[in-house]
This record gives C-alpha cells, sequence and structure tokens, in this order.
C-alpha cells in the first residue's frame, strides 16, 4: 500500500509539468490497484495460508499484468525522463534475463517456503517480481524496440518463462510443502491446486503476451 501509494505521489507530481490523458491516469491507476488489491485483499489470506492456484494467480497479476498498465500510463515525456536519469541503459538482452531470474528464483522451493512460513518475505517475494515485470516490459513500452525486434522478444520471453507453469502442470506430487500440509479450500487436492494453478499461470501470460 505504502508502495502504492509513492508511486501515485509521484505519478502527480510528474503530471504536473506534463499533463497525461484520461486514459494514461485511468491505465495507470488500474496497475496500481491491481498490485494494492491482489496484496491487501482475501485473495492475499488465501494465496499465503491456503492454495497454490491462487498464490500463482496472484504472482501474475503483479509481475504480468500491472507493470505493463502501469508503464502504459506514463507520457512520452515522463518515458524521456527515466532514461534522461538512467533507464536508457537498460537494454533488451539485459531485460530479459532479469526478469526470468525473478521469474524462477522466486518460485524455487526452498524460497518459496520460506516466504510463505515467515510472513514477512512475502513483501521481499512480491516486490521482486514487480520490479521484474517493470524491467522486462520497459524496452518495449520505451519506444526502442521496432516490431520485429519486439515480437521476438516477446516470443523469447514467453517460450522461456513457460515452463514453469508447465511444470506445475505436469508435477506429479506437490512441490512446494508449505501447501502440502496447508488446510484445503475448494476439495482441492494439493496436487491438483499445484496443476490448476500451472494452467491458469500459463493461460495468463498467454493471453497478455498475446495482447
Amino acid at each position: 500500500l505504502v508502495a502504492a501509494g509513492i508511486a501515485a505521489v509521484l505519478y502527480a507530481w510528474a503530471a504536473r509539468h506534463d499533463r497525461p490523458s484520461g486514459r494514461r491516469i485511468t491505465v495507470f491507476a488500474l496497475g496500481l490497484v491491481i498490485v494494492a488489491a491482489s496484496l491487501n485483499s482475501p485473495l492475499e489470506t488465501i494465496a499465503s495460508k491456503r492454495l497454490l492456484l491462487i498464490h500463482l494467480l496472484q504472482n501474475a497479476l503483479i509481475a504480468d499484468l500491472a507493470p505493463p498498465l502501469i508503464l502504459l500510463g506514463l507520457t512520452p515525456r515522463m518515458r524521456t525522463r527515466l532514461n534522461e536519469l538512467g533507464l536508457h541503459k537498460l537494454r533488451a538482452r539485459y531485460a530479459l534475463p532479469a526478469w526470468l531470474v525473478a521469474w524462477y528464483g522466486t518460485h524455487i522451493a526452498g524460497f518459496y517456503d520460506w516466504a510463505l512460513r515467515t510472513g514477512w518475505a512475502l513483501n521481499i517475494e512480491h516486490a521482486v517480481l514487480i520490479l521484474g515485470g517493470l524491467l522486462f516490459w520497459w524496452p518495449l513500452i520505451s519506444g526502442r524496440l521496432s516490431a520485429p525486434p519486439a515480437l521476438a522478444y516477446l516470443g523469447a520471453g514467453f517460450v522461456a518463462s513457460s515452463f514453469l507453469g508447465l511444470a506445475f502442470i505436469f508435477a506429479s506430487r506437490p512441490v512446494y510443502p508449505f501447501y502440502k500440509d496447508a488446510p484445503r479450500l475448494w476439495g482441492l487436492s494439493p496436487t491438483r491446486d499445484q496443476n490448476l494453478g500451472g494452467i491458469l499461470m500459463n493461460s495468463e501470460q498467454t493471453l497478455i503476451f498475446l495482447v
């Protein structure tokens, strides 16, 4: 909530010098709402205490959906200013590996279980996913990639990230001990919960990348 509030204040400050359109304001606000709502609602309770399916949905929302909306809400002048502050150095060849490290690294079983069992470490997990998403989408939305390289970049990102969801879909045993022992909801076994989470994750990424 604090991070979303700070982002909103900074956006309002920047808007004094470069008035964004109503559409851009709406898109930016929607991105912040997705982050804040998914991490501060019953979704967070179910994700952190009951079902991996909901946790994977939550991670997909903050890593895949919210970041491009936030960046699309910036005006061209705002993006130029960010480039002047150093983001011009963030090339696609750096952004894609950084995003994949964030994506796979936060889902390593040991880290994932540690974050769930400590509670406060979930903030680290979520922050890494949000930052990774912003880094990944910046080369595209900043306009430095023409159409062919942009399509290649998206294709590489989609294929490289899809293996995580596929692993959840076809795994015959729970990957995370935390969810094996967690109270169940909706009659889902730990393995079925995991399989459905993988399907949801890959379906969500397919839709967003195609759009």
